[in-house]
């Protein structure tokens, strides 16, 4: 996954560099930020969208639940009700058991993550663009 490399990438040349950016110039630095936030971003969605992913998502439920692995819990009487509701944005899988109770199968940090992300990514573009564009220059012998 490329979002995983960049993040890896960066991480060591901030250890080796003691530098969080590669660029010199300030829309550099902003635009790698923003692209920084869309590696998080895409991370935090793969995790959360393949949060429950088996071929038997009752099986998935029943770890959640119990707090345990065990191969045969989708056969388990206690797990025949079970009601799983996935939604891809934001991710979320949860599982609902006949006498109400339920089990999120996402994790938590992916519920905050995601959307502090991508309004990170919307901000550092923002500012890479407005720094990009060249600034007036004030006329010689006058203050701003």
């Amino acid at each position: 996954m490329p979002a995983v490399a960049i993040l890896v990438a960066k991480a060591i040349h901030l250890l080796v560099a003691r530098r969080v950016t590669y660029a010199r110039t300030r829309s550099g630095r902003f635009g790698e930020l923003a692209a920084l936030c869309l590696c998080v971003g895409v991370l935090a969605f793969a995790v959360g969208n393949m949060s429950g992913f088996e071929s038997r998502p009752t099986r998935a439920c029943a770890t959640a639940r119990s707090g345990h692995f065990d191969p045969r819990s989708h056969q388990d009487a206690s797990n025949a009700g079970v009601t799983v509701i996935s939604r891809a944005f934001p991710p979320s899988v949860v599982c609902t058991w006949p006498d109400g109770s339920t089990v999120q199968l996402v994790p938590f940090w992916v519920t905050w993550a995601l959307p502090t992300s991508l309004a990170g990514a919307v901000v550092f573009a923002g500012l890479a663009v407005r720094y990009s564009a060249p600034q007036p220059s004030a006329p010689s012998g006058t203050r701003p």
